[in-house]
């Protein structure tokens, strides 16, 4: 046998897995879709992810809060919105059907329903949507607002009683005393109002110390009116109003009071931490008492986190810490941090859904190989011996390749068209592969020969089921290659190409 009749052979046998593949894709897709198999492994991987790996979590309450999380998270509209449903009364119907056999198989195998009450779910979360939905459920940008909403208000109460303080201590003449009462009364409602203006979002704190800072200095050069600095009385409120006024006007005291009025990330989740472990206060970490709303924010959202998720979001929240200056730069850093985290769980678990998919795909093509009798080494006989049938494989294996070169791009193929140029070249050939008599077993002359011959047909089965299970563009692309060889190398282009 020469090389010629080799590489033709080669051709037709790839021909015939490139013809088997692609009804092996169509089949794998449409299970898949059927069954759900990427939204299924996506919200599976995600509960992996809150669960904190592949070891996995026996504590029942805390499975349970893991599957909560995860159907929160889902229900979140970020994430909800990102399932797409059919419209139209046949897509719905379509639609339904699939969900039906789906319910149908989990029923009768017995496996949970990983999308709770819900049918379906994406088969696709970019980073972005899943860190917005876990931030979003954890709510815990709006419980590090409250927090400073409420050191802020602690910090008025502060200033003003050191303010009062200090008028008080300076047995100010009956005659002035009022005046200086009526002009601390008039700071207080300003001081409430700029505390008010932050909790309704009508600025930063920044610029509510920079306001309280005014309305202080207002108050200040107001009282020294009746305060002449020549009198002893006068010199010392103006001395010690100054000191009051420098913790919010000097830079370094600013920096220093805004870093104790907006809580960080760490402080936080070890106040979550602290509430979870032991049921304790949170005093010590925020200064917030059993019963407050701060700290019933904090129980709420102990109530819905898992350990395991604590766990991981607390060494994020200390990555996020370390290059950020404030409460909103830490809050987008941490985000960042949780898209990277999503993103990495997300490669492994791709991973492990190609090697699943590889399995399923070797089970389909040894399937149909069996089901269309097709044994790659009857297929190499019948190739060998008939020259007709090769040179017929080959010719309509040259057109299928020569129709859809100029289709392809790099490794992808348009699968669509060589589908079709492949139904039109099996509507005029009959491939040596079915239950015809010319690829039925010969009739055996003893038991021996009977055992010999089964043997061989299971090996040609499984060896075609395999290679069926690479795929069409895997074999397209084989087709391509060989073709070229026989052709001694690829035509170059024209001037027109």
């Amino acid at each position: 046998m020469n090389l010629p009749v080799v590489i033709d052979i080669i051709i037709g046998l790839v021909f015939i897995y490139l013809t088997l593949s692609l009804l092996a894709s169509e089949i794998q897709e449409l299970i898949a879709t059927v069954l759900q198999w990427r939204a299924e492994h996506l919200k599976r991987s995600i509960e992996m992810l809150i669960a904190g790996g592949t070891e996995g979590v026996e504590d029942e309450l805390q499975l349970r809060k893991i599957g909560d999380f995860a159907n929160s998270i889902y229900d979140n509209p970020i994430i909800k919105d990102l399932n797409q449903g059919a419209k139209g009364p046949f897509l719905e119907m379509c639609r339904n059907f699939t969900h039906s056999l789906g319910a149908f198989y989990r029923k009768i195998t017995g496996r949970r329903n990983v999308f709770g009450d819900k049918s379906t779910g994406p088969s696709y979360i970019a980073s972005e949507n899943f860190a917005e939905s876990v931030l979003d459920t954890l709510k815990i940008a709006p419980l590090m607002r409250s927090i400073t909403e409420s050191r802020l208000e602690r910090f008025k109460n502060l200033q003003l009683a050191q303010i009062k303080t200090i008028a008080d201590s300076l047995k100010l003449p009956e005659s002035v005393q009022p005046i200086i009462e009526q002009e601390f009364g008039w700071l207080a409602v300003e001081f409430d109002r700029v505390v008010e203006d932050y909790q309704n979002n009508c600025g930063s704190l920044n610029s509510a110390l920079d306001r309280m800072s005014e309305k202080l200095g207002f108050y200040i050069n107001d009282s020294q009116v009746y305060l002449p600095e020549t009198e002893v009385a006068g010199r010392e409120f103006h001395r010690q109003m100054e000191f009051v006024k420098a913790t919010l006007d000097s830079e370094v005291e600013r920096e220093t009071l805004r870093s104790q009025l907006q809580p960080s990330l760490s402080n936080v989740l070890n106040a979550i931490r602290k509430v979870r472990t032991s049921q304790d206060t949170v005093t010590e970490i925020l200064e917030e008492k059993v019963g407050s709303p701060i700290y019933q924010q904090i129980a709420e959202i102990v109530e819905s986190m898992p350990e395991s998720l604590q766990n991981s979001l607390d060494i994020l929240a200390q990555r996020a810490e370390v290059s950020s200056a404030n409460t909103q730069e830490q809050l987008q850093k941490f985000q960042q941090e949780i898209q990277v985290w999503f993103d990495r769980s997300m490669q492994r678990a791709a991973g492990v859904y190609k090697r699943n998919a590889r399995g399923v795909a070797i089970l389909i093509g040894t399937a149909m190989a069996v089901a269309a009798n097709a044994d790659s080494i009857n297929i190499i006989n019948r190739l060998s011996k008939d020259s007709m049938l090769r040179s017929t494989v080959n010719a309509y294996a040259q057109q299928v390749v020569e129709n859809n070169a100029a289709n392809r791009q790099g490794n992808l193929t348009n699968l669509t068209r060589v589908q079709s140029e492949v139904d039109r070249a099996l509507d005029n050939l009959a491939l040596p592969f079915g239950w015809s008599e010319a690829n039925k077993l010969p009739k055996p002359a003893n038991r021996n020969q009977l055992l010999s011959a089964l043997l061989v047909k299971v090996l040609g089965w499984i060896i075609s089921g395999v290679a069926i299970s690479m795929g069409a563009v895997f074999w397209f692309d084989v087709l391509s290659k060989v073709i070229n060889i026989r052709n001694a190398g690829k035509k170059p282009p024209s001037s027109a190409e």
